[in-house]
C-alpha cells in the first residue's frame, strides 16, 4: 500500500488546528469592525463578502467561496466571532504534536514564507496552494503519510483566479510582498521576466533552493502568455492552461508548520488528474519530475479509492470538458499498477478493453 493511515487521534488534532487558524483569521479580518455579510453569484457559484459601512462609502472584503464551514462561521455573527481570541502558543503546540504523530511538517523557512503570504491576504483573497506543497497539505488533510520523496519541494506555487472580483481593506504597494519577504530573508529577489517590461511573477532566495511563484488560469488556449497583474495583492501571475480545472473546487486546509497557516488547496481528486496532465505535458528533460507527478497522482487516487470513491468519479466527469487534458490523463492511467487500474475502471466508467 503506497500510504500509511494516521491514528484517528492525530486527525482529531488536525481538525482542532484548522479550527484554531480559522479563529485567528477571523480576528485578522474582523477585529472589532461592524458590518454585514453579503453574497454574490459568480458563474453559478456563491461567494461571501464582509461589507463595511464607513460614512457614505461601502467596502466589501472577500471572505471566500460558499462552504458549510464558512456559512457556519457567518451565522455566529461578527461581534461574537471577533471576540474569539486564538492562542498562538497553543497552535504551535498542536503543530508539534501533529508532527510527532506522523504528519508532514513544513520547514521553518517555508513556514515563514507561508505566514507572510497569509498576512498579505494571499489565501484570504482566494489564492490556492498547488504543486508539491499542496500535496503535503492534502496528505495531512486526508490523514495519511506518503513516501518522503513525493513530499520534497522548495517551491511554493499559488494560483489566483482573476475572474473572481476580490476586495481587501487596503490595496498594497506593488513592492509590499517583496519588502516583507526580504525582512524575513534579505536574499529574496524578484525574478525578472523574459520581457523586462513585464511584472515579476516569481520570487527567489539567492544561493538557496526556495521560491514563490504566482500563477493564474489561462482561458485563452495559449494566446495569452503575458503576466496578469493582481491589483488587490500588488503582484502579478503567470497564465497557465488547465489551472481553472485544478482550483474550481478548492478546499480549506492548514499547513502544519509555524503556528499553523490557513490555506486553500485543490480538491484531492482534481489535484490527481491535473498531475497526470502535467506529467504528460513535460519534456523529455523533465522525466524525473514527470515520474514524481504520476507518483503523487496515484498515491492520492489510492486513498480516495478507499475513502472517497465518488470524488474520483466527479473529478473525472469534470475533466471530460477539457478534451486535451482528458486524453493526456487517460494515457497516464494506462501505466498504472494493474490492481489500482482495476479499482479505478468502474469509477471512471472505462472498459477493460479501452483503459
Amino acid at each position: 500500500m503506497p500510504y500509511v493511515r494516521l491514528p484517528e487521534s492525530v486527525q482529531t488534532l488536525y481538525a482542532e488546528l484548522l479550527d484554531q487558524v480559522r479563529n485567528a483569521d477571523a480576528e485578522a479580518v474582523l477585529g472589532g469592525v461592524r458590518g454585514s455579510f453579503v453574497s454574490k453569484e459568480i458563474r453559478g457559484r456563491t461567494y461571501w463578502y464582509l461589507q463595511k459601512n464607513g460614512g457614505a462609502s461601502k467596502r466589501q472584503i472577500y471572505l471566500g467561496r460558499d462552504t458549510p464551514e464558512l456559512r457556519a462561521w457567518i451565522e455566529k455573527g461578527t461581534e461574537q466571532r471577533a471576540g474569539v481570541k486564538s492562542d498562538v502558543n497553543h497552535r504551535r503546540d498542536l503543530v508539534a504534536m501533529l508532527a510527532a504523530g506522523g504528519m508532514f511538517r513544513d520547514s521553518a523557512s517555508k513556514s515563514t514564507v507561508l505566514h507572510i503570504l497569509a498576512d498579505v491576504s494571499v489565501f484570504r483573497a482566494g489564492g490556492v496552494l498547488v504543486g508539491t506543497e499542496a500535496f503535503s497539505c492534502l496528505a495531512n488533510m486526508l490523514g495519511v503519510t506518503f513516501e518522503n520523496e513525493s513530499l520534497r519541494t522548495a517551491d511554493i506555487d499559488v494560483v489566483h483566479d482573476t475572474n473572481i472580483p476580490i476586495v481587501i481593506d487596503e490595496r498594497p504597494d506593488e513592492n509590499d510582498l517583496l519588502i516583507r519577504l526580504r525582512a524575513a530573508d534579505p536574499a529574496f529577489f524578484a525574478v525578472p521576466g523574459l520581457d523586462p517590461r513585464d511584472a515579476s511573477t516569481s520570487f527567489r532566495v539567492r544561493g538557496r533552493d526556495l521560491g514563490v511563484d504566482f500563477l493564474t488560469p489561462d482561458r485563452s488556449h495559449g494566446r495569452n502568455t503575458k503576466p496578469v497583474r493582481l491589483m488587490h495583492l500588488g503582484i502579478a501571475a503567470q497564465p497557465l492552461y488547465g489551472l481553472d480545472y485544478l482550483i474550481e473546487d478548492a478546499v480549506e486546509a492548514v499547513v502544519v508548520g509555524g503556528s499553523g497557516i490557513r490555506v486553500n488547496v485543490p480538491s484531492p481528486a482534481r489535484f490527481a488528474f491535473h498531475k497526470l496532465w502535467v506529467s504528460a505535458s513535460r519534456s523529455v528533460s523533465e522525466a524525473a519530475k514527470s515520474r514524481k507527478d504520476v507518483r503523487q497522482a496515484t498515491q492520492i487516487l489510492e486513498v480516495l479509492a478507499d475513502d472517497r470513491p465518488r470524488d474520483i468519479t466527479a473529478a473525472y466527469a469534470a475533466l471530460q470538458k477539457r478534451k486535451r487534458m482528458t486524453r493526456a490523463a487517460n494515457e497516464k492511467v494506462k501505466s498504472f499498477d494493474p490492481e489500482l487500474l482495476k479499482r479505478l475502471r468502474p469509477l471512471l466508467k472505462i472498459s477493460p478493453a479501452n483503459p
